[in-house]
């Protein structure tokens, strides 16, 4: 099969520089997440990019397992809320669907422009909202964790193992279906 390169180069690995990403980069990461699609173009997405005297505050609502994303000069909050976008019967509300794919879109440029780009859950969500001040009704769905690569010496053994490790995937047969839920796509 032929992959997009920047979709099977991605990777949410951790080694990054705390060497500053230029302004100019930033906004073009920005300006892709803007681009995703969504539900009658509502773009319920609210991004917060980090780099200044807030970017401690933000680093210090990180749990232990993400204290490799510390060096990184660059977090990217990214929120929403049901009411930003489309809401269909069955609790289907698109925001969040919406937002995933603007933050997809995000990290495959930052791909693409040589920089990781690491999705993480591990912070103090109510702490890293009132660090980036974000609205009270706005749910913090994740923050990326932005950087050059970095010196991969600083990870621990198993954080090294993930970096260089196989890249771990369901087989498609156990996520992907063909005609109906349960059989397998072949």
């Amino acid at each position: 099969m032929n992959l997009l390169p920047t979709i099977v180069e991605r990777r949410a690995k951790r080694a990054v520089s705390a060497e500053p990403i230029p302004h100019e980069t930033i906004a073009r990461l920005l300006e892709a997440a803007t681009l995703a699609p969504s539900c009658f173009n509502n773009q319920p997405w609210r991004i917060v990019a980090v780099t200044g005297e807030r970017l401690e505050t933000l680093r210090g609502t990180l749990t232990e397992g993400n204290k490799w994303a510390t060096r990184s000069p660059l977090i990217v909050a990214f929120a929403t809320k049901s009411s930003l976008d489309c809401r269909s019967d069955g609790g289907r509300d698109y925001a969040y669907f919406d937002l995933g794919m603007a933050a997809m879109s995000f990290m495959l440029q930052a791909t693409h422009e040589g920089l990781i780009a690491h999705p993480i859950a591990g912070y103090a969500v109510a702490k890293a909202a009132k660090a980036i001040e974000l609205e009270g009704d706005l749910v913090l769905v994740t923050l990326v964790v932005v950087g050059k690569p970095g010196d991969e010496s600083l990870l621990a053994e198993w954080q090294l193992a993930r970096e260089h490790g196989e890249r771990e995937r369901k087989p498609l047969g156990e996520v992907a279906f063909k005609d109906v839920y349960g059989q397998a796509w072949d």
